[in-house]
């Protein structure tokens, strides 16, 4: 019984991957329908692995499920788009302030070899690739707050980050080049243990095309600042206890 429960979750995962790569390789492109019959006959596999490998890609943020009309790969709006990249950078903007003394050349060191790996791929057929590379930067970043709940909050955004970047490569023509430069920049910002640097190249990774990108940098400064400084007061408070 075991060995079959393996055997299908193994089939769930090889449907789910192969999609996925198929979705961010830009053969799927967004809007479009996913037929679950059409992708099971495909597969030679059956309606409830397609369906619980669907639902894996939606937990991903690569795919929505719409009533009585079926899964499609995930457009995101503009609005939708806005608001991820201004949750991401307020969250990342926090983690650098909480954490900069803990950015040391070891830390630099191994934003940069993610960085070079970014650098040799090529769009769009390594775009899982790149994506991965994203998350693992960005998680290092987030990881710099020292804290499980915000490490939570992020990793809940982190799932449309592959449909973001499809957005941007779709919308905008954003090449390799230009994604592995906003990464460099944003590392060399980290580099320099400039805090408002690093919070402004923060801010600017994600809002660079808004006209109201400076006034949300000045927000997030003061947001974060009062943030830490409230958190400081209250581990000063309980260790008074």
């Amino acid at each position: 019984m075991v060995m079959v429960r393996a055997k299908r979750l193994r089939l769930v995962d090889d449907v789910r991957r192969t999609l996925e790569e198929a979705i961010l390789c830009g053969d799927m492109r967004p809007g479009d329908r996913l037929p679950v019959a059409q992708i099971a006959e495909e597969f030679n596999v059956s309606l409830t692995t397609v369906r619980e490998a669907l639902l894996m890609l939606e937990n991903q943020g690569l795919v929505v499920n719409r009533p009585r009309q079926g899964a499609f790969v995930t457009r995101l709006s503009g609005q939708d788009a806005y608001e991820l990249c201004q949750a991401r950078a307020l969250l990342e903007s926090f983690a650098v302030t909480s954490g900069l003394d803990q950015i040391d050349a070891d830390f630099i060191a191994r934003l940069q070899t993610l960085v070079e790996e970014m650098r040799a791929c090529t769009l769009p057929q390594d775009l899982p690739s790149l994506i991965r590379i994203d998350l693992a930067i960005h998680e290092a970043i987030i990881g710099l707050a020292d804290s499980q709940r915000i490490f939570e909050l992020w990793s809940g955004l982190s799932g449309q980050i592959g449909a973001l970047i499809m957005r941007s490569t779709e919308q905008q023509a954003s090449a390799n080049s230009d994604i592995v430069g906003l990464h460099q920049e944003l590392v060399d910002a980290l580099a320099t243990g400039d805090l408002d640097l690093a919070r402004h190249t923060i801010v600017h990774h994600y809002l660079r095309d808004r006209s109201e990108y400076g006034d949300f940098a000045d927000q997030v400064i003061e947001t974060t600042d009062a943030n830490l400084a409230v958190l400081a007061e209250l581990k000063q408070a309980a260790q008074a206890r």
